[in-house]
């Protein structure tokens, strides 16, 4: 499954000696949004899903290397790093102050720490039906209900940083190069850019059935403890410019790391394919 990218706004901690300018940005960003968590979390995602693909069977020829090169690709502390040095080039010193303003607040270190705490619980799959049942009845909930005004909050945080479509972008950027990959690595023989386009696009509906579904059931139960006032200072401060310019740096740079993840990982399934065959 795709797991959506989300920005998250956390709390500073001061740096203890003086380091280069460039380094001691990347470090207070770091520091301000928990990175080293989120990738860990990240990793892990990555990790399960690409073991739990059917295409890898246990025992087979290949599953060991299979194995071997996950671990290799979802590096958490490279990932980490990659996307800072992304991030770093996206930002203007505006915004990037901005934002750790925002996460020095006390809001924005509670929002922050609830994102990470539920996106850390849905690596159960115990934990992750459950949010998705939730969201199946706040769906079925009568307009005025809790259920259904907790679901609009929502939906209105997912607008007004264009979640669903930046997600989608990204989705479908991965999968082209996941099959880019598997052709540069000598598995699916005579497939050029055009045929892989439409390989990729024909996936674009289930990617955003899917994106949309995670996205909702997340943020349901990452926002619970939220009140009303407290989700709409939230969305308001997403919603600035400032905010939304944010948002934008972050997905440029999720998607320089994810794209690059995405290709090494289509390489090693077409390496595992070809000795799984021998």
């Amino acid at each position: 499954m795709l797991r959506i990218v989300t920005v998250a706004f956390w709390g500073v901690m001061a740096a203890m000696f003086v380091l280069p300018p460039q380094t001691l940005r990347a470090d207070s960003l770091s520091d301000a949004y928990l990175l080293p968590e989120l990738f860990d979390i990240m990793a892990e995602e990555g990790r399960e899903a690409a073991l739990n693909d059917p295409a890898v069977q246990p025992g087979s020829a290949g599953r060991t290397g299979w194995e071997s090169a996950l671990n290799r690709i979802y590096d958490a502390e490279r990932m980490h790093d990659d996307f800072l040095s992304a991030l770093d080039a996206a930002l203007t010193p505006e915004v990037r102050a901005d934002a750790l303003r925002f996460a020095q607040s006390a809001l924005g270190r509670r929002v922050l720490q609830l994102e990470v705490s539920a996106r850390r619980a849905l690596l159960s799959e115990e934990i992750d039906d459950s949010a998705r049942q939730a969201l199946t009845t706040a769906r079925a909930a009568p307009a005025g209900s809790p259920s259904a005004d907790a679901l609009a909050r929502v939906r209105e945080r997912i607008a007004v940083n264009d979640l669903i479509e930046l997600n989608v972008s990204l989705g479908l950027n991965t999968s082209l190069a996941y099959y880019t990959g598997m052709v540069e690595a000598g598995w699916m023989a005579g497939m050029a850019g055009a045929d892989l386009l439409t390989l990729v696009w024909a996936q674009e509906e289930a990617i955003r059935d899917d994106v949309t579904d995670w996205a909702e059931s997340y943020f349901l139960l990452a926002y619970q403890p939220l009140g009303t006032e407290e989700m709409q200072t939230y969305v308001q401060y997403a919603a600035s410019p400032e905010g939304d310019a944010f948002n934008r740096a972050m997905f440029q740079a999720f998607d320089a790391v994810f794209v690059d993840i995405s290709r090494r990982v289509g390489a090693a399934m077409a390496a595992h394919m070809q000795q799984d065959t021998l």
